[in-house]
């Protein structure tokens, strides 16, 4: 009888013991980014209909944040509400999360002289696997804001601008579990970005385009 009961109280205890958390969503408001080791110049606070945002000067503003929110990601959906200036260098680099030059993802922006701007979103895993995710000829206006969108999962990345794809590859994704991020430039400090940042976003799962987010329409009314 009495091992009957131990046996009741060891199911009973498995059965109830909580689900292995997986990694949490990562939300980031830029204006209050977390675990800043260092920041760069003089980003400025800048009030829109939304809260806060922050406007990067492109020549000297950035922040370094101690740890990267890919770890533990093995399928994710990054999302950044930005808004370009059109008087921008033309390489613009403004989410860096890895290595330097190790393990990265990198979210970038090239800058027309007609006030226009194409997304370019990077993956780096090793030497031989990587992937580039850039076409001049999917423009968009400067000076409005957006939601740039990289889903990732099952073999594949696809970059969205608003919720429209603009690109995909193959790419078999594994975790980035090393680096740091930086926002508002290259971890290497190159390539600042001249330009406004609101939210990041990065769900450790693949979103559909109806489940981004919507802040750029308000943003823009």
């Amino acid at each position: 009888m009495k091992n009957l009961i131990l046996m009741l109280i060891v199911v009973l205890g498995v059965a109830c013991a909580a689900p292995e958390q997986g990694p949490a969503v990562v939300d980031w408001q830029v204006a209050e980014l977390p675990a800043i080791d260092s920041v760069k110049g003089a980003p400025t606070l800048v009030d829109t209909k939304l809260g806060k945002a922050v406007r990067f000067n492109g020549e000297s503003d950035g922040y370094f944040l101690g740890e990267n929110p890919l770890k533990g990601m093995t399928e994710l959906t990054i999302e950044v509400i930005f808004r370009q200036e059109a008087d921008a260098a033309f390489e613009q680099r403004f989410l860096h999360m890895g290595r330097v030059n190790g393990p990265r993802i990198l979210f970038e922006t090239r800058v027309n002289p007609d006030s226009t701007w194409y997304l370019d979103t990077y993956i780096r895993l090793d030497k031989e696997t990587d992937l580039v995710l850039i076409d001049p000829n999917q423009t968009h206006p400067t000076d409005r804001w957006y939601n740039l969108a990289m889903v990732v999962a099952e073999g594949k990345a696809t970059s969205y601008v608003d919720g429209q794809m603009q690109l995909t590859g193959e790419i078999p994704y594994r975790e980035i579990v090393e680096g740091i991020t930086s926002v508002g430039v290259r971890q290497n400090q190159v390539c600042w970005f001249k330009g406004d940042l609101y939210r990041i976003r990065i769900t450790p799962r693949a979103l559909t385009p109806e489940e981004f987010l919507k802040d750029h329409e308000a943003l823009n009314e």
